[in-house]
């Protein structure tokens, strides 16, 4: 479902809360505010948790981000590394980790080789805690280093997208979107109809466009107004506030009207 216009939050119609049982999100920049997990943002997934209701993140963050967001945040489900993992929590409280079945054989020496041609540039403080990809700082990296990386992963036949903090590279035939829907009949089996029908997708940046197109809601943070000509893809609503901010309001918003 392609967007070419979003309308503000403001305008969202309580009666569309009333269906909503599944709030999936972004996590960086939506969730969080220039790395900080806000309190009001913490009350939010709180909030879900308490209405009995399921919150599944979706993000480029790295396996070892991810393995702290399922033990300690109110969240049931993450699927990290832009698709490459899903990570949940058995019923006797362990966590549990499940590969993507496309992510190629060959990817420990791909990574590598991608490594050792990118030396120079600058990776993401996290790269130590990521198993299948490699993230480049976009801030501590110039705009045409950015273009290079972009350059050379395509030379080793990798996949990228960008986030509002990093390049992020990796080779299988996967993105945020891909895995959401490879994963789903794991999450919720013979319920992926259902799923969409009730379910809100959060998203601040570039790489959330095909999450955006998926979901028929999708909530958007100010930051895609900001740089609103580079999407392709808008998403239903934007936040008036950023970050952690926007996604305590738009929270808040439909919780109040359930």
């Amino acid at each position: 479902m392609d967007r070419k216009c979003a309308i503000p939050f403001s305008e969202f119609p309580s009666s569309s809360a009333k269906d909503i049982r599944y709030f999936v999100s972004d996590v960086d920049d939506t969730i969080t505010s220039k790395g900080k997990l806000l309190p009001l943002s913490l009350n939010a997934l709180w909030n879900i948790k308490r209405a009995g209701l399921d919150t599944i993140l979706v993000t480029g963050g790295s396996s070892g981000w991810a393995d702290v967001y399922i033990r300690q945040w109110p969240v049931d489900y993450v699927i990290a590394e832009s698709g490459a993992l899903l990570l949940s929590i058995s019923k006797d409280g362990d966590v549990l980790y499940k590969k993507n079945p496309t992510i190629i054989d060959e990817v420990d020496e791909l990574r590598e080789e991608l490594l050792s041609k990118t030396k120079q540039y600058i990776l993401s403080s996290d790269q130590y805690a990521r198993i299948y990809d490699v993230a480049f700082d976009k801030k501590k990296n110039m705009p045409e280093d950015i273009d290079k990386i972009k350059e050379i992963a395509l030379s080793l036949g990798a996949s990228f997208t960008e986030s509002s903090i990093h390049l992020n590279v990796w080779f299988g035939s996967y993105d945020k979107r891909n895995g959401l829907l490879l994963f789903l009949p794991d999450i919720y089996p013979g319920k992926e109809q259902e799923f969409f029908e009730k379910a809100v997708y959060f998203g601040d940046s570039y790489n959330d466009q095909p999450l955006f197109s998926l979901f028929n809601l999708s909530i958007g943070m100010h930051s895609v107004e900001d740089s609103r000509s580079d999407f392709d893809n808008l998403p239903t609503y934007i936040t008036k506030g950023y970050g952690g901010y926007g996604f305590a309001e738009a929270v808040g918003k439909i919780l109040k009207n359930k």
